[in-house]
């Protein structure tokens, strides 16, 4: 007698090979229902809402893909991380801005030198640039010629943030 196991007969003649990992459906993951109707009693309003959770979750799962994957159609389009700098430092009541500092830093690269040379950003608040410059004379002369070049700049420079207006202002 042999102390062996005994060898393996394959019995099974189809070439599919067997698949014995369940697929999960949406009836496995609904909230208490077979208990509570046991129990004759009905399903509570957070119960409705978390098997409304489950059947969206259902509606996005990608066939193919394991269960517990991301679907991509769950994920909501993501927020530029300057506007949420920009929000975070507005709700703490911080007076700076990174757009602020990237515009400072090309200011003299984007303008002509005649604008560049007497003017600055100054604040950047709510959507409004203000653009900071030395004496009354110089800000009539630029409102009346160089505001228009200022705002083409700006919006050559940084064609994703929403600039509404560019408003000059004495130092």
């Amino acid at each position: 007698m042999s102390k062996r196991k005994p060898d393996f007969l394959e019995t099974d003649t189809d070439e599919t090979p067997a698949d014995f990992s369940p697929a999960p459906d949406e009836s496995a993951f609904l909230a208490y229902q077979y208990t509570r109707r046991r129990e004759g009693k009905p399903l509570r309003p957070r119960d409705h809402a978390y098997n409304r959770s489950v059947s969206q979750f259902f509606a996005t799962v990608i066939p193919g893909l394991p269960i517990d994957s991301d679907p991509p159609i769950a994920h909501p389009p993501l927020t530029p991380f300057t506007q949420i700098i920009e929000q975070t430092l507005k709700t703490l009541d911080i007076k700076a801005s990174p757009f602020l500092d990237t515009l400072a830093e090309h200011w003299s690269r984007i303008l002509p030198p005649e604008i560049a040379r007497d003017t600055r950003p100054g604040k950047w608040d709510n959507n409004i640039l203000y653009v900071y410059v030395p004496t009354h004379t110089r800000l009539f002369e630029l409102r009346r010629t160089a505001l228009p070049t200022i705002e083409a700049a700006i919006r050559t420079l940084a064609p994703d943030t929403p600039l509404r207006q560019v408003r000059l202002m004495i130092n």
